[in-house]
């Protein structure tokens, strides 16, 4: 299972996950002390650092806290 970096500007995790919307997931329930309101966070799996100057591939993938909450709403709201 792929290594992800995972910042919100605040808090930062290093988090296994099968995919990036699921390594942020896994931080907002269980690493994160809050959520972002109107916000991002930020995956990667080369480190903390940005990486906006690599090959696309490598670069930084940023999610909107609005799209986090839908995934967590989506998979856990109907338990």
């Amino acid at each position: 299972m792929p290594k992800y970096y995972v910042r919100d500007g605040y808090e930062k995790k290093v988090v296994d996950a099968p995919t990036p919307q699921k390594a942020v997931c896994l931080c907002v329930l269980h690493y994160f002390s809050s959520f972002v309101i109107n916000g991002f966070y930020i995956v990667s799996e080369r480190g903390f650092e940005n990486h906006v100057d690599c090959e696309e591939d490598e670069q930084d993938i940023v999610f909107s806290s609005d799209y986090i909450m839908d995934i967590i709403s989506d998979e856990y709201g109907n338990l």
